[in-house]
């Protein structure tokens, strides 16, 4: 005898009430996976902007530690709450002999032509402390031997003698630029700029007055106070929110304390 089958089947209100609950279902489910990806993303851009934003404190008090503050003291080499130009010492020394346009020093073994002007606008000057034979203004180095250097102009006023105590150097910059990038530049004619970080909020140097108001910090004079902050994103200028995340970017501030060794 053959068996009668059901034909009765889902009614359409049934079918629209299953396909609404797993779009619900679905929804629910693309909506997490969004929320955490632009977590990620926004953990992602904090930690690079934070490891950037230590890049860059690290090799500007690095490079501030080198000032040759007998030139240039840092206080006076702060030209703007954003900048800061200073002379970089590379080499000091002795010299054993010169004329008016060239130092010699036997003692050292440098590369031939390693002060000579770059292509990408270094220049290197040398400069002979006051109370020393040939004491002065600082000269651009045009060519050097391995224990000469020759310079370009007038020269010294006097020529060196071995008691003559001089630095090389070459002048650097760091600044702040309008669209929040921080840059370190070759302070000459068409010297090359070299970008330390980006989605800068604020850099400032400040003598360590302003850095510790209470005056709870002993250190020398002379010393200066690097305030670093930077963002994790660009924010939208109309909702100030980061465009990727929809979030409010976070920011990141180091504070470094930095006394010259020379």
């Amino acid at each position: 005898m053959a068996t009668i089958r059901s034909e009765t089947g889902y009614t359409m209100l049934e079918v629209l009430i299953s396909a609404a609950l797993g779009t619900i279902v679905l929804a629910g489910a693309f909506d997490v996976y969004v929320s955490s990806t632009k977590s990620l993303i926004g953990q992602a851009n904090n930690v690079q902007k934070q490891a950037d934003a230590k890049l860059a404190m690290d090799y500007m008090v690095r490079e501030v530690r080198m000032a040759v503050t007998a030139f240039t003291p840092l206080n006076m080499a702060i030209t703007a709450p954003n900048t800061i130009t200073f002379p970089r010492a590379e080499v000091s020394g002795n010299a054993s002999s010169g004329t008016l346009t060239t130092l010699t020093d036997t003692k050292q073994a440098w590369t031939v032509n390693r002060f000579a002007p770059t292509a990408d606008g270094s220049r290197y000057f040398v400069r002979i402390f006051t109370g020393f034979p040939g004491a002065g203004a600082g000269h651009q180095i045009v060519t050097n031997t391995a224990t000469r250097l020759t310079l370009t102009g007038a020269g010294f006023l006097i020529a060196p003698d071995n008691t003559s105590l001089y630095f090389i150097y070459r002048m650097k910059t760091f600044t702040l630029f309008a669209d929040g990038t921080l840059f370190s530049l070759q302070y000459n004619n068409g010297g090359t700029n070299h970008l330390l970080a980006k989605n800068v909020t604020r850099l400032m140097f400040s003598d360590i007055a302003a850095c510790d108001p209470a005056g709870t910090t002993v250190v020398p004079a002379g010393t200066v106070c690097i305030s670093l902050t930077t963002q994790s994103a660009v924010a939208d200028p109309v909702t100030l929110l980061d465009r990727q995340t929809g979030r409010i970017p976070s920011t990141h501030t180091l504070t470094s304390i930095v006394r010259p060794r020379n």
